[in-house]
């Protein structure tokens, strides 16, 4: 047994270490660099790169060598939240309970820093690739990130969400628009980790099922927390979906069908690591504490 909370505790400390150290503070201008720097160490759970680690490590490989790895997992996910947050988009103030990009550095910085991260994302996974000696698994992390971030992915879900605004879809429409926008990163973020340890197609696609369901599952409950949740615990303004006509579970199928059809979700995807000869306790108890969480 391990104390679970002490190994998350230190799993963030790498990780946030592992940050700090990646962004490039020469030969950049001082206000871009402060605005990546600002975004990216705001705090945050941490989930993708922590899935990331937790699947390489259940498969035998050490959190230090595919560290360059979660780590343009989570800048990636940062990238889309400075984005996101814009006012053409979502138009927040808050994030990580502090005030989002553009309301410190500006929209144009923030677009830009955002387009930072993104794109030191992929030169983190090239030095993955050439000092590790993994260049197929660099390549094959590259395109599995780069689908779950792009038209077929993060944005295309970010549109259809935005399409959606003012009217409710169906509940396959929806699935499909929380598949792309939350759901593919965190897929994405499981396989990356199972690349990197060396998964047989079985384990790969296993570890794909539970990402692809417990992605769904964490926007269930994200969907149910800004109605449920204060902004104190969430660090950031709650009411705003229902206030902006946003495409919900809740909308659609009432808070408690909801949260059933999270706890379901959960259920599935653990279920998928019952057949697996892999010491994947990690996944299950981040999974567990994904769905069974208040902010």
């Amino acid at each position: 047994m391990i104390d679970f909370d002490l190994y998350l505790e230190r799993q963030r400390e790498r990780i946030n270490r592992a940050l700090e150290l990646c962004l490039p503070a020469e030969q950049i201008p001082a206000s871009l660099f402060n605005a990546m720097r600002y975004s990216i160490m705001a705090g945050g759970k941490r989930l993708r790169p922590l899935l990331t680690l937790a699947a390489a490590e259940a498969l035998g490989v050490d959190g230090v060598r595919v560290m360059d790895i979660a780590c343009a997992v989570e800048l990636i996910h940062t990238y889309s939240l400075i984005h996101d947050d814009l006012p053409a988009m979502d138009d927040s103030d808050l994030r990580r309970g502090k005030p989002t990009c553009h309301r410190v550095y500006g929209e144009a910085v923030a677009i830009l820093a955002g387009d930072a991260l993104l794109t030191l994302a992929f030169a983190l996974l090239a030095r993955y690739g050439l000092e590790k000696g993994c260049a197929r698994a660099a390549c094959l992390i590259s395109a599995e990130l780069a689908a779950a971030a792009g038209a077929a992915g993060m944005v295309g879900g970010q549109v259809l969400d935005l399409e959606a605004e003012g009217q409710l879809p169906d509940l396959a429409g929806l699935d499909r628009m929380h598949r792309l926008k939350t759901g593919a990163l965190i897929r994405a973020a499981v396989r990356s980790g199972a690349l990197a340890g060396g998964a047989a197609p079985r384990e790969l696609e296993a570890l794909s099922e539970y990402g692809s369901r417990l992605g769904l599952a964490f926007q269930i409950i994200d969907d149910l927390l800004d109605r449920e949740g204060t902004a104190a615990e969430l660090g950031k303004k709650t009411g705003v979906d229902q206030g902006r006509g946003k495409a919900t579970y809740p909308a659609l199928i009432g808070q408690t069908a909801a949260r059933r059809r999270a706890e379901a979700l959960h259920a599935e995807a653990v279920s998928f690591l019952d057949g697996l000869e892999i010491p994947a306790g990690s996944l299950r108890e981040l999974a567990r504490r994904l769905v069974y969480r208040n902010n």
